[in-house]
């Protein structure tokens, strides 16, 4: 059973060659339930905290519930309650806060943006493959350490509890957590420039683009399903659109070519429709806003490698009336 002080910061990896790639998702929206409703909840070690509702950076402008997690407690997921689902090669993400810095192992990993961190939000990602046994840490998008863990300290198999935050016998800080991710999968640095980009800016352009690939879009893994990370890039959309009364567009999805032809011509079609859903339940007349999907039929990078097929994975806005 894996109960490593590491964890009590949360991380992340991803093996992109992998054939299995699931993901278990946390945003505390409703509670400590999983995002797809997949995986089990997350579960509370020591004192329970509460839910509190605040503007997150990287997840846009209105206020999101997060949850406030007390001294010295966390939470735990429990991988003994999913069949299969981490192994061996696997990733851990996690967006959050702490009060002190000065406890745990964060000195280390934040350096000298130890301080000037404390008390705002940071992105976390820790990968270890199971090959090779390395592991990557992720800060805020940008590789921080890299280290091989010989003696496998940082193991998970399906007996394994994985807590976040907390060490037993050891006083741990307070702070609060937007997100929490789990993948059965390793990260490497040119996957995690492509996945992070939101996490490597400093500033989110507030300007739009307004002829070309809506960057910044995250969905639940081959599902329609908009991610909170998404928010940002959408609320410059908005502003571009009523900023703009006249302006008609068309949203066009693209996949890329693994799967189903016809599986990824209905997928591409209806994240296109995720995204004008979005924007009319913010005010935007759905006859402004056409949409198209393409599936794999527009590459713009090769299909070859998962590095240059995630490119392909996107949605376009095109003006069709100024």
């Amino acid at each position: 059973m894996l109960k490593s002080a590491i964890f009590s910061f949360c991380f992340f990896l991803i093996f992109s060659n992998s054939f299995s790639q699931n993901q278990a998702l946390y945003y505390f929206d409703n509670g400590f339930e999983e995002f797809t409703k997949k995986y089990p909840a997350l579960q509370v070690e020591g004192e329970k905290g509460e839910f509190i509702e605040e503007v997150v950076e990287k997840f846009g402008k209105e206020k999101r519930k997060v949850y406030r997690i007390p001294e010295s407690s966390g939470l735990m997921f429990d991988n003994s309650k999913i069949k299969n689902f981490i192994s061996g090669s696997y990733g851990i993400e996690m967006y959050f806060r702490y009060d002190d810095g000065s406890m745990l192992l964060y000195g280390q990993l934040f350096g000298d943006q130890l301080a000037s961190s404390q008390g705002k939000y940071v992105h976390l990602v820790t990968t270890r493959n199971a090959k090779t046994k390395l592991v990557n840490v992720f800060v805020n998008g940008k590789l921080t350490m890299n280290f091989p863990d010989a003696d496998d300290n940082m193991d998970i198999d399906n007996k394994s509890q994985v807590s976040f935050f907390n060490q037993e016998g050891t006083k741990t800080t307070s702070g609060a957590v937007a997100m929490i991710k789990l993948y059965d999968y390793f990260i490497d640095e040119n996957t995690a420039s492509n996945l992070f980009d939101i996490f490597q800016n400093d500033n989110i352009s507030p300007n739009l683009n307004p002829d070309g690939v809506i960057k910044n879009l995250y969905f639940v893994q081959s599902l329609p399903i908009l991610l909170p990370e998404s928010s940002p890039e959408l609320e410059n959309v908005f502003a571009f659109l009523e900023q703009n009364p006249k302006v008609e567009i068309e949203l066009q999805g693209h996949t890329d070519n693994q799967g189903d032809y016809n599986l990824n011509m209905k997928l591409s079609k209806e994240r296109a429709e995720a995204v004008k859903e979005y924007l009319t339940k913010k005010g935007i007349k759905s006859s402004r806003i056409k949409t198209k999907g393409f599936g794999s039929l527009k590459p713009i990078a090769s299909n070859a490698q998962e590095e240059t097929r995630q490119k392909n994975r996107r949605v376009e806005l095109q003006i069709l009336k100024k």
